[in-house]
């Protein structure tokens, strides 16, 4: 299956000539073809999502926020189908080329269950509303901090692996589309209450041209950057692996590994103190997993496919409804 996404170049001449237009009517055009409009939704890649405001209705309740904007859960009126709407504000330049970015990102993860889906969307004057899949228990922040509640911020062992498992197919899925996320972290993994785990949140997503291709440019949530992303240097899909240990090594201990309280200590953590790694007390599978992940040089981390045959993530790996069962008792 081809790339859905822009390449590099088409990205980064946004602000150019590839140029967003208004007309009367309120409707956003964009010159690739994609299309927003109140009354008829939105068209991507030459495909019509025909929701409208009429169509949805919002509980009041929010979500959080994202990237782009913010948050709040509601239903599709016809189904009672609950949703997550995504308020993005376009009233410059920047954010409408992430909006660009997520939609084309939206289309090209339809296909996998481990990304967070859409149904489509609709703009209102400024905002443009993003209808998503409603993962109603949140973000693993969110999981993180029940368990806290309750006495032990430590997720337990099989959970961490059904937990790893749904988010490292997800992330093969976006790399098999020459895409890296750069912003993975706990904020940005969802969960519900039938145990899914899924990744979300792909506004500053960006396709590479090849396997090994690779971006420059500094973005993400810098406590969880890769260390070749903090020196500003060439990256690849690599960053995102980077990212996880950190993930899930905060989850399996309920600390975070590095020192982030001031910049310099964090640089510092990220690139001159030991890579974090698991005490012996944890399982070897699990310390394995978090340790190829948690390889300062890129060049022998390893991606998304090679994890995904570790014993951790393929031996008595706990379905779904086991780790929904676990999530009951966080309630």
């Amino acid at each position: 299956m081809p790339p859905f996404l822009l390449s590099d170049d088409v990205e980064d001449s946004l602000e150019g000539s590839f140029s967003w237009v208004q007309d009367p009517s309120g409707t956003l055009r964009h010159v690739s073809g994609t299309k927003l409009s109140e009354d008829s939704g939105i068209t991507v890649e030459d495909v019509a999502y025909t929701l409208k405001p009429s169509d949805i209705e919002l509980s009041g309740e929010s979500l959080g926020s994202g990237a782009c904007g913010q948050v709040k859960k509601g239903i599709i009126v016809a189904t009672g189908q609950g949703i997550a709407v995504k308020d993005i504000k376009i009233d410059d330049s920047a954010k409408k080329n992430m909006l660009l970015t997520e939609l084309k990102n939206l289309v090209a993860a339809e296909p996998c269950p481990h990304l967070v889906t859409w149904f489509g969307g609709f703009i209102t004057r400024s905002i443009v509303h993003l209808v998503l899949e409603l993962m109603d228990l949140g973000s693993l922040r969110s999981l993180s901090k029940r368990a806290h509640k309750l006495g032990d911020p430590r997720i337990p062992h099989p959970h961490l692996a059904r937990i790893s498992l749904s988010s490292m197919t997800g992330l093969r899925f976006l790399h098999e589309m020459h895409v890296v996320h750069r912003d993975i972290k706990p904020e940005n993994i969802l969960h519900n209450t039938l145990g899914e785990v899924k990744i979300t949140d792909f506004g500053i997503s960006r396709s590479l041209d090849a396997t090994m291709a690779m971006a420059g440019t500094q973005v993400g949530t810098q406590v969880y950057m890769a260390p070749e992303m903090c020196l500003g240097s060439d990256y690849n899909f690599a960053v995102d692996l980077w990212s996880y240990g950190l993930v899930l090594y905060e989850l399996a201990t309920g600390v975070f590994p590095l020192d982030g309280s001031t910049i310099p200590e964090l640089f510092m953590s990220i690139m001159e103190k030991p890579e974090p790694r698991l005490s012996p007390e944890y399982p070897s599978d699990l310390c394995d997993f978090v340790a190829q992940c948690l390889t300062r040089d890129a060049i022998q981390r390893r991606d998304s496919p090679y994890l995904l045959m570790f014993p951790f993530v393929t031996e008595n790996v706990e379905p779904d409804e086991v780790f929904a069962q676990y999530l009951t008792t966080l309630s």
